[in-house]
């Protein structure tokens, strides 16, 4: 039976159904990408090292179950990310980190590219072969390299330094209106001090997590 965190009892759990919730399965995969980063190359061991049972952080990453607001904001401290970026895809894993946001950016493209059939005259423009989008795939600690960065704009007609931005396109939330935009953007401004009371706020206003 699975251990369930003394943080947040009620983690949230999917319903059983044909199909994995896209939902679920993309908040994973931001979170084996920060996972990686951090060098914590095993979920179980971490999952543990946490208090939680062995196998909790995988069914996260593999989008079987979803933390809460609580275990969220653990995740984003040991893993050193922004929690915000864990549920929303908001911004980068670190503000600071210029090339963590462009590997992100830079990896929705090849998505939307691979989906227009469009990939060889990609890969062809940026003179990059398809071992070496493998590395890169399968690396988020590998860096774009900003000749590569910039090719990419020229490819998509984009301006200078677009892939270096951050941005919320390219996440389950879109599209989302312009004022909710606004407001994710303030809250990764805020100190981790200030979203951990922020979250608090937010479970009293909204009331216990419910399965759903």
């Amino acid at each position: 039976m699975q251990k369930k965190s003394p943080h947040n009892p009620r983690s949230i759990s999917p319903k059983k159904s044909a199909k994995p919730n896209q939902t679920y399965v993309k908040i994973g995969k931001r979170i084996r990408q920060a996972r990686l980063m951090a060098k914590e190359t095993n979920s179980r061991a971490l999952s543990q090292r946490l208090g939680w049972s062995g196998g909790r952080i995988n069914n996260f990453e593999l989008g079987i179950s979803t933390p809460g607001p609580d275990e969220t904001l653990i995740l984003g401290e040991i893993l050193k990310v922004e929690p915000a970026w864990i549920t929303y895809g908001v911004g980068s894993p670190r503000a600071t980190a210029v090339y963590t946001t462009r590997y992100c950016n830079f990896m929705a493209v090849i998505d939307e590219i691979t989906a227009a059939a469009e990939l060889p005259d990609f890969l062809d423009a940026l003179k990059l072969t398809v071992e070496r989008l493998d590395k890169l795939q399968a690396n988020p600690l590998k860096k774009i390299p900003d000749d590569m960065a910039r090719r990419c704009e020229r490819y998509l007609k984009k301006p200078r330094g677009w892939l270096d931005e951050t941005r919320i396109e390219n996440t389950f939330c879109e599209p989302l209106p312009q004022d909710m935009r606004d407001l994710l953007h303030t809250y990764i401004k805020l100190t981790n001090s200030d979203k951990a009371r922020l979250y608090e706020m937010a479970k009293v206003l909204l009331g216990p997590v419910t399965d759903s």
